[in-house]
């Protein structure tokens, strides 16, 4: 009972304070244009890389793993350090977009295969998004309300609400619609009817939850992934369409819609469900690929979920 009181107290002391970061962060950014955030990130991603020691070496392990001998060490190192730039780039894209005038931001923004969403649209059934931790991806949704699409986003709310709350009314500021992943019933709800209405629901579908999912392959290593995506694709008939926003050396960025994600179909659900999610994970792996120092690398992708964890009876 003590230990549950001290984190509460701790998670709302954390709340607080990231809810004042996330105020002094507004007013830093306020003064400055588009091409000064690049040069920001890389102060903020040098300071990091060598003061994250434990997440430096975490990067660099992720690397090594999914690269091998395709990369030597300095390679990797160096990687690493842009990484760490990029990571720090994506919180200051968002803030940065949520607080100034963000039309003139996002339109900037280029679309690449719109096509793909007008057609997959045009069948009724709405369209599943998939996206990754790649690049500007918190700015898809953004983007894509400017265009007058009806975007939907699942947010994982954690130990700060007052925190997501707030992101949340920037979110519905600029078009999207973020509800919360908990209680699961309601959010499954949410998700069918979006797609019913014939609009966009947006799943980031290359990060491992606690609980696990399936594992398939992914830089040669089983991983384990959600099916989510899958799942209400085979179910609902939406089609998966790949949607990453790019970073460029220099404005503007590049919102890569992709093809829909197709398999043929079995009718044996388990069956196409995996398949479904090997082919998702493919397409996520050859993003990354294009650019790997925009993906997240911090995150532990490879690692058994809790269910595997568990100590033996």
């Amino acid at each position: 009972m003590r230990t549950s009181f001290k984190k509460r107290i701790k998670h709302w002391i954390g709340d607080l304070l990231l809810n004042g970061l996330l105020t002094l962060i507004v007013l830093l950014l306020l003064p400055l244009r588009p091409k000064a955030l690049a040069s920001l990130s890389k102060v903020l991603g040098v300071f990091s890389y060598h003061l994250l020691q434990k997440y430096r070496r975490r990067v660099l392990r992720n690397l090594s793993l999914a690269f091998g001998p395709e990369k030597d060490l300095k390679k990797r190192i160096n990687m690493a350090k842009e990484i760490f730039v990029q990571f720090a780039l994506t919180p200051l894209e968002t803030v940065y977009a949520y607080s100034h005038s963000f039309n003139q931001f996002l339109r900037k923004i280029e679309i690449q295969g719109k096509e793909q969403l007008d057609q997959a649209l045009s069948q009724g059934r709405g369209v599943i998004a998939l996206g990754a931790h790649l690049g500007s991806f918190t700015l898809v949704g953004a983007r894509l309300s400017l265009e007058g699409y009806r975007f939907n986003l699942i947010i994982n709310e954690g130990n700060y609400p007052r925190l997501w709350r707030r992101l949340g009314k920037y979110q519905k500021r600029m078009g999207q619609n973020p509800f919360s992943i908990k209680p699961m019933i309601s959010s499954l709800k949410r998700c069918l009817n979006s797609l019913r209405r014939n609009e966009i629901l947006y799943l980031v579908a290359d990060e491992q939850r606690r609980d696990g999912g399936h594992p398939v392959p992914f830089f040669h290593h089983p991983a384990y992934t959600p099916m989510g995506p899958a799942l209400l694709s085979l179910k609902t008939g939406a089609p998966i369409l790949p949607m990453f926003i790019l970073r460029k050396e220099r404005l503007p960025h590049t919102l890569l819609i992709g093809p829909p994600v197709k398999i043929e179909r079995t009718g044996e659900m388990e069956k196409d469900l995996e398949r479904l999610t090997i082919a998702f994970t493919k397409v996520i792996e050859e993003r990354i690929r294009e650019v790997p120092t925009q993906w997240a690398w911090l995150n532990h992708r490879w690692k058994l979920p809790l269910r595997h964890l568990s100590p033996k009876r």
